[in-house]
This record gives C-alpha cells, sequence and structure tokens, in this order.
C-alpha cells in the first residue's frame, strides 16, 4: 500500500476511535435469519442438462421465500458430516447447502471458501471470469461483443489491476491468493474427475482453465463500480434537452425536489455534495451549460443505444446496478434490530453466494459474490451490517473537441493532446449447444475494435467532432472497497464501523447495528466536488475549464449515528437533505414524496413503537407486496374522487378501494382488479402531465425497474405531484377507457389479470421455477441484536 493510502488508512481508523462510544460490546446474535432465492448451487450436472436439475440446492430456498419465510441465519448451525479437502480445513454444510467453513488460519478459512463456493458455483465464476475480461463472446457467440467492448475500454488491463492490487495490505494480498489456491484445488478435483464438471462446460465448449489472482480482481472491480451506481445519463439528458428545451429537464430530473425523503433526517444534519449553490449560482450554471449544448451534435440513435446497454445487464449478470432496501431500529433493553434486501433481480444461480467462515479470533456469515474474498452482508458476532445502491452520480462525462486533422487528437488546455488508444482483439464462438438445441451452424471468428482513453478517461461515444470521455471519481482505487469490507467484516462495535465506511471506495451505502443497541447509516465512497459554474445534469466541456475541484472528504459524506428518532430506512433514496440528484442516472431519485421509501419509512417509523422481530418480519411483507405509491398517494386520491362522477369515479373507487396489495389472488390466481386500474391510472396521468413537455419527456423511462415494477417512474411522480384534481379526473376516464377495451368490460370487477411473474434470469442451464413477483431482495437477512 501506497504511504498516502496508508496514511488514510490511519486516519480512518482514528476517527472511529475518537466517536464517543461504548469501546465494547458483548457478543450477542439474539436471532438471525436469511433466504437467497432460488438457492444456494448453481451446479448442473451433464445428465441434468436438459432439465437444469443436479444440486438438490439449485431451488430449494423458493419456496419459503414465496411464503415470507427466511431459513436460519446464525453461527455454527451446520450439522453435515465434515469435509477435510485440506490440512487445517473442514467444511460442513447445512440442511440448505450453505458452506461452514472452519480454518486452523484465516488463510486457512479463506482457501476453504474458495474450494466451497468453486463447488457451487463453478461456472458462475467462469461466466464472471469472461464477463469482466471483455471474453463473454467466446462462450455465448457474437451477441456479447457490445458487452465485451464495454469490459475492455472502460475498465482496466491486467496490469492495472495487479497495480492496485500491491497496494493492498500484505495480510488481504495472502488471503486473495489463499482463496485463488482454493478455486483451483477443486478446478484440479474436477479435472481429475470430469464427472463432477458442470454440464455448462460440455454445453458451451469451454476449457476449464486454472483460476488467478486477476480473475478475482476484475470481478471486484465489476462490482466496485456497478452495483452501487451506474454511468450518468448525461447523452439522455443532452437528447432531452435538444428535442424540448430545458423546460424537460427541470420537471423531470430536477436537481432537488420539494418534498424529497432523505434517510438522515434534516435535524441530522445537510450533507451537501461539495459546494453549495445559491439559487442564482445555480441558475447560472444551468443557463452556462444550455448554452454549451447547443454547440454539441445531435445526439444519435446509435448513441444512445450504446450508453444505455451498459445499464440494460440482466438479472444476475455481473455489471448490473442494483436497488435495495433495509432499516434499522433501535429497542428497548440496549437491542437493536437490522433488516437487509438487496435488490439485485433473481436468476440461477443470483449474484450472492452464502459462506460462513471461523478461524482464531475472526467469526462471520453472510452473502458475497462467486470470487471475491469478502463477506459483502451478513454479520458477525457482535455486529450486523446491509448494504444498498448509493446511486449517486460520481462521474461526469466530458464533451472533448476533436482535432479535424487527427480524430485522436482532442484539445485540452489550449493544445492539442493525443488520446492512449490501442487495439483490441474481440474472439467470439456461438457455443455447441447452437446446433444441439436450435439447428443454427455455430459461427466464430474475431473482430478488432480501437479503444482510447482522454485525460478524463475512457471514450465511450464519439458524436460529430466530439469525442464523450467519462471521468470516474473512483478511477484505479475500485479494489480500495475490499480493504473497508474487510474491515466491516471485523468490526466490533458501531464505531469500527464508521472506521471501515471511511475506508471504502464505492457508494453502496452501509446500514449497521451492534449488539449494544446503536444503529447507523453511511453514504460513502468516493465522490466529486463538482465545477460550479456548470449544471450537473449535462455534459461538461472537456477543454479544461470545467474540472474537479477534488474530491469531497470521507468525514463529510452523509452519515449518522444514533438518530434521534431511533429509526433508520433507505430505499435507493437520497441521503440526506442537501444531497443533489446530478444526472440522473436513477431518475427514481427524484419522485419526491412519492419515492418508494416513503412507504418503508411508515412501516418503520410504526415497529420503532413497539419493536421486535416478529414485528420486522412483517415490515419485510408489507413493504415487499404493496404498490408503494398507492398509500402514499391517499390524499391527492381522494381530493380527485369528490366530485368525480361516470368514468372518472369508477376509476377513482376501484383504485382507493385497493389496499395496494398485489399478491393476494382469488381461486382463480388472478389478483384484485386495483392492480390493473393503478398501473392503467399511473399510465393515464403520466401521459395528460408530460404531454405540455414535448418530445424529450419520451427519453425518459416509461416503466420502472425491473426490481420494482409496481413502483413509479420520474414521469409518474410529475403526475402525481403537478396535476389538480380536475387533472386526476381527466387521466381517470382514459385510463377507464383503455382498461375497458383491453378487459372487454366496463365492469371493474371483471378487471382481474394473473399474478404478475418475476423473470427470473440463468447463468447457466438453470431452470427455476415459476417465481411470482415481489418488490424484495435477492438477499433477505434479519438480525436482531442486544447484550
Amino acid at each position: 500500500m501506497s504511504r498516502p493510502h496508508r496514511r488514510a488508512l490511519a486516519l480512518v481508523v482514528a476517527a472511529g476511535a475518537a466517536l464517543a462510544l461504548p469501546s465494547s460490546a458483548p457478543a450477542r446474535v439474539i436471532e438471525a435469519e436469511g433466504i437467497l432465492p432460488p438457492g444456494q448451487s448453481g451446479y448442473v450436472s451433464l445428465t441434468g442438462l436438459t432439465g437444469g436439475t443436479g444440486s438438490p440446492h439449485l431451488y430449494d430456498q423458493q419456496p419459503l421465500f414465496i411464503d415470507f419465510k427466511r431459513k436460519p441465519f446464525g453461527m455454527n448451525l451446520a450439522t453435515g458430516t465434515p469435509e477435510t479437502p485440506k490440512a487445517g480445513v473442514s467444511i460442513r454444510r447445512d440442511t440448505f447447502g450453505v458452506p461452514a467453513v472452519t480454518g486452523a488460519t484465516e488463510l486457512d478459512a479463506w482457501w476453504g471458501a474458495g474450494y466451497a463456493l468453486a463447488q457451487d458455483r463453478m461456472f458462475q465464476l467462469e461466466a464472471f471470469r469472461h464477463a469482466t475480461q471483455g471474453r463473454l463472446a467466446e462462450v455465448t457467440g457474437k451477441g456479447a461483443l457490445g458487452d465485451d467492448l464495454i469490459s475492455r475500454r472502460d475498465y482496466y488491463t491486467p496490469a492495472e489491476l495487479n497495480a492496485q492490487f500491491e497496494r493492498f495490505p500484505l495480510p488481504l494480498r495472502q488471503r486473495t491468493q489463499a482463496y485463488v489456491d482454493g478455486i483451483n484445488a477443486w478446478i484440479s478435483h474436477l479435472q481429475a474427475t470430469p464427472t463432477d464438471l458442470p454440464a455448462e462446460y460440455i454445453a458451451t465448449g469451454t476449457a476449464l482453465t486454472p483460476w488467478t489472482v486477476v480473475d478475482t480482481l476484475g470481478i471486484g472491480v465489476f462490482l466496485a463500480r456497478t452495483v452501487p451506481s451506474g454511468d450518468g445519463s448525461e447523452l439522455r439528458n443532452l437528447r432531452a434537452v435538444q428535442d424540448s428545451g430545458a423546460g424537460v429537464l427541470d420537471a423531470l430530473l430536477p436537481r432537488s425536489i420539494k418534498g424529497q425523503l432523505s434517510t438522515i433526517p434534516r435535524s441530522e444534519g445537510l450533507f451537501p455534495q461539495g459546494r453549495v449553490l445559491s439559487a442564482k449560482k445555480a441558475a447560472a450554471a444551468r443557463k452556462r451549460s444550455l448554452a454549451f449544448a447547443k454547440t454539441l451534435p445531435a445526439t444519435s440513435d446509435g448513441t444512445a443505444r450504446a450508453a444505455a446497454r451498459k445499464a440494460d445487464r440482466p438479472a444476475g449478470m455481473i455489471g448490473r446496478t442494483g436497488g435495495s432496501s433495509m432499516f434499522a431500529v433501535r429497542a428497548p433493553g440496549k437491542r437493536a434490530i437490522l433488516f437487509n434486501g438487496p435488490q439485485l433481480g433473481f436468476s440461477v444461480p443470483e449474484l450472492f453466494v452464502e459462506i460462513e467462515l471461523h478461524a482464531p479470533g475472526y467469526d462471520v456469515r453472510g452473502v458475497t459474490a462467486a470470487g471475491i474474498p469478502v463477506v459483502g452482508i451478513g454479520h458477525n458476532d457482535t455486529v450486523a451490517w446491509g448494504f444498498t445502491s448509493g446511486l449517486s452520480d460520481e462521474d461526469d462525462l466530458y464533451a472533448e473537441k476533436l482535432d479535424p486533422q487527427d480524430r485522436e487528437s482532442y484539445l485540452y488546455k489550449g493544445q492539442w493532446r493525443k488520446m492512449d488508444c490501442r487495439n483490441e482483439r474481440f474472439d467470439f464462438k456461438s457455443p455447441p449447444s447452437d446446433l444441439l438445441l436450435g439447428g443454427k451452424i455455430p459461427e466464430s471468428g474475431s473482430v478488432t475494435r480501437r479503444v482510447c482513453r482522454t485525460v478524463h478517461g475512457p471514450v465511450q461515444a464519439v458524436e460529430g467532432n466530439v469525442a464523450y470521455a467519462r471521468k470516474y471519481a473512483i478511477w484505479q482505487r475500485d479494489l480500495e472497497s475490499l480493504v473497508g469490507i474487510d474491515l466491516l467484516n471485523r468490526a466490533k462495535t458501531i464505531k469500527d464501523v464508521d472506521a471501515a465506511a471511511r475506508a471504502v471506495t464505492w457508494n453502496e451505502n452501509i446500514m449497521a447495528a451492534d449488539s449494544q443497541g446503536n444503529i447507523g447509516y453511511w453514504h460513502p465512497g468516493l465522490v466529486q466536488i463538482r465545477p460550479s459554474r456548470w449544471d450537473e445534469r449535462l455534459p461538461l466541456p472537456g477543454t479544461g475549464e470545467a474540472e474537479w475541484g477534488g474530491l469531497v472528504p470521507r468525514s463529510k459524506m452523509p452519515h449518522v449515528i444514533n438518530p434521534k428518532q431511533g429509526w433508520l430506512a433507505n430505499w435507493n433514496n437520497i441521503p440526506s437533505q442537501g444531497w443533489t440528484s446530478g444526472d440522473g442516472e436513477s431518475s427514481e431519485r427524484v419522485t419526491g414524496q412519492f419515492h418508494r421509501v416513503g412507504w418503508l419509512m411508515r412501516l418503520v417509523r410504526d415497529l420503532r413503537k413497539a419493536p421486535s422481530f416478529q414485528a420486522a418480519r412483517s415490515v419485510v411483507e408489507r413493504e415487499g407486496r404493496v404498490a408503494q405509491q398507492r398509500p402514499l398517494a391517499s390524499a391527492r386520491l381522494r381530493r380527485a374522487q369528490k366530485g368525480a362522477t361516470g368514468k372518472a369515479k369508477s376509476i377513482l373507487d376501484t383504485v382507493l378501494t385497493w389496499d395496494g396489495d398485489y399478491h393476494r389472488q382469488a381461486a382463480d390466481g388472478t389478483v384484485d382488479p386495483g392492480v390493473a386500474a393503478w398501473e392503467a391510472y399511473k399510465t393515464a396521468l403520466a401521459a395528460r402531465a408530460v404531454a405540455r413537455l414535448g418530445k424529450g419527456a419520451s427519453r425518459f423511462e416509461d416503466r420502472p425497474g425491473g426490481s420494482h415494477a409496481f413502483d413509479i417512474t420520474a414521469k409518474e411522480s410529475y403526475a402525481l405531484r403537478t396535476l389538480t384534481p380536475a387533472g386526476y379526473r381527466a387521466a381517470a376516464v382514459t385510463a377507464f377507457d383503455a382498461l375497458a377495451k383491453r378487459f372487454g368490460s366496463e365492469d371493474p370487477a371483471r378487471w382481474r389479470e394473473p399474478r404478475l411473474l418475476y423473470d427470473v434470469g440463468a447463468q447457466g442451464a438453470g431452470q427455476a421455477p415459476p417465481l411470482p413477483f415481489f418488490d424484495r431482495g435477492t438477499w433477505e437477512q434479519i438480525v436482531e441484536l442486544g447484550p
């Protein structure tokens, strides 16, 4: 680790020690449960290839999940026959196949973790390796070439990964190598016993090769860069402004919004991102950026599609930006309850995998991603913690002015500079299964693409005389987050969590509770101090006049410990009242008082009045089966209902009679008419509200993300906030006509539709049973701690 990074880590530890909190906490997890549907394993056998079978733990957690139940998530519960793959390593599995690894040393424990998780997720490791190295097309065919280009363009070369690794503390470097060695021990077993080989290797014609440290590092970088937040939406915003002017941006992507819901109460601090702009300065920045936008070429469909591809990863695929909810409540008797439900969609197998580890002085259980030698979310003996995607804007897109005589040169601070460019060769090969299953002749070949970087970062698009390069605050420091997560795994009190939060570089929200009843929340990571003369929502000029003012000091990032209200809740909402929305990588952040976290906050506020483990379970169920804005909009809906007649009254009566529960079903499997009525009504409300905004409004999402099917979009939120009661009633008439046509009846009682199912992805040959949609976590944990 370099001297500056050692010094930063020392300051982090010192800052944590300065907190005026108890210095020790008795070791007690009172109760803990968790669930990972469909199951722990991803192993499909060769004989089970066509049916997606193999391990008994492929799908065995899904029935519990559907019934809002979870399995035990405490320590030392595994009673299976121990496996000893080498001296000093013992692996036992519980009834759901979750491995509990005991090592004579920490290195032994992590060697065993690599071995056990390779048993469970070997082909997923292979898929991750290919995806993060830009080689997925070698396994799945030329359709993956676009993703492969992104992987090599926007991330790092092996030499750059190794340079980050060399800055790790020595113990973490040693642990990583031990973990890699454990994976390779299982690979050696598979090479000697090919009958145990996952069927996907045969189906795709993929060779099994040794695992390397660089393979693990590549996965770590992808997770650090993509799960907490994605790239910005500057090109979408630019296109909207080019279509319709600034009004559409101010309406659908305001920098901040009245009534916005933050995890940290205003009374606990504002925590702005860098400089606070006065209204006058913000208006001047907006005017300046709009003038600059007029000088930029029109954004083509191809450029827009290329930008959208990066944000459109399927469920379970590494590189997908997350959602996620969590809450923490203080309880009498110095107790605390923590829930976390990270939402990365559902797939076979999941992105997460569960593990329990024990070594002298080291006990931890939770979930991680295959290939990563830390426990991401979980608990030890005295602390439980969870993550949600921070979704803040920690990158900016710069418009580089190209030299007409040399399109790999750009103007920066008055001089033409050469880009750092290289050629990358991409091989592609259709899997043999294309011939067997679809009758297609497998094709193979290679293409070469040019990838370039400017002083700001990787060039992601070229339009006319402009190259768009993205600057990341986390650039070349992604893997430092593993150092912080290791500190989190070892935390004994909430002050230790504070120290760990100041060591991570990614923007993944942290919430934690300890066994003395303390709770806390952190919105951490490396975040830029934006140039105050420019609007954060649009591309910045790359010629040198819009450079960052450094990074926000870690101590000034949003955080709170033991807020006076006694509870905390986050569902990817803004962290604090002083925070702004940036360029809208996640436009859900600007839904104001109708953000989905408002529903969770209502539930958690009530939980605080009589906190218990069973009551926390009830919160999780109500959170996960109710269309959040239906109860949040009740007052406005009732105002519109007054004076409503005919079709409008029919819609408003149907919606208000419904309590928002989309899981409750009749004997025929259909759901309440309110489900279809509410969805049609939201669509009609949005269409009416944004009609005046012009074509630019079409650049914004019409549907919420896949993990939040019944949530609202920025357009729908804008409608709920701005339409008058008369506007609500007019939209209700439109919704009535659409529903009458769809169902062939004007009787709302006949507007029943089948229960919505989740689109479950696959990273191999697994075939999960149908999964009803819930707005719930890919992994869920509830942990109660106390003395």
